[in-house]
């Protein structure tokens, strides 16, 4: 999905793309605290917390000398593109790194397995509706990534194969917007699927909470 609208919150500006972030992070956040034990939904939120720590001050890299001559844009502007693949693998190392100090039971699994797949779900159909973008693209993101979701979540029980599935369709989902495969959301996933796959490894857990098999 291309950004198309900027957002006034009083005196900021945001555009879609990080209104889109941050409610989907909420609403994540919230499902988790509701749906898993307390600890998973806090797991989640320092992982959110690094996530945009690294995604706001990356810009120090990506624009250091702007940074220099110019301070007060690190309260308007972000690391942009290379900020999001930063704080995505900062947050996927923060989390192998504490994994014995989390002890990922199958609980914790389940609880990982759904912050991967609803925070990018619930991202991109934020994004549907918060910008005006092509209806074909618009649609068949909201059609496949919903049936996928609601797939993967409470039918599908192999781990492995619902990360797996969900990243092949987020593919194709965005085969079929304006940036195609080469778009962040894409890279993104992958570096998702391999942190839900490592978790899950050294966790030994295999299965899917509420499936059948």
């Amino acid at each position: 999905m291309n950004n198309t609208e900027w957002f006034s919150i009083r005196a900021l500006t945001l555009p879609a793309t990080a209104v889109a972030l941050l409610a989907a992070f909420f609403i994540v956040w919230l499902v988790l605290r509701v749906q898993f034990p307390k600890k998973w939904a806090g797991v989640y939120g320092d992982a959110v917390f690094t996530f945009i720590l690294v995604w706001k001050f990356s810009i120090i890299i990506t624009d250091f000398k702007d940074v220099i001559a110019q301070p007060y844009v690190l309260l308007y502007f972000n690391g942009g593109t290379i900020g999001v693949i930063l704080g995505t693998m900062t947050v996927s190392l923060q989390i192998w790194w504490k994994r014995r100090t989390f002890q990922f039971d199958s609980t914790g699994i389940i609880a990982c397995t759904w912050a991967i797949i609803l925070t990018q779900s619930i991202y991109q159909w934020l994004m549907v509706l918060l910008n005006d973008n092509q209806a074909t693209s618009e649609v068949i993101t909201l059609i496949v990534l919903s049936t996928l979701t609601i797939l993967i979540l409470w039918k599908i029980t192999a781990i492995n194969r619902a990360l797996f599935l969900y990243t092949i369709g987020l593919m194709i989902v965005a085969f079929f917007q304006p940036h195609g495969l080469w778009q962040l959301a894409v890279g993104v996933s992958v570096i998702l699927f391999i942190l839900g796959i490592g978790v899950q490894r050294f966790a030994g857990v295999t299965k899917l909470f509420g499936g059948k098999g």
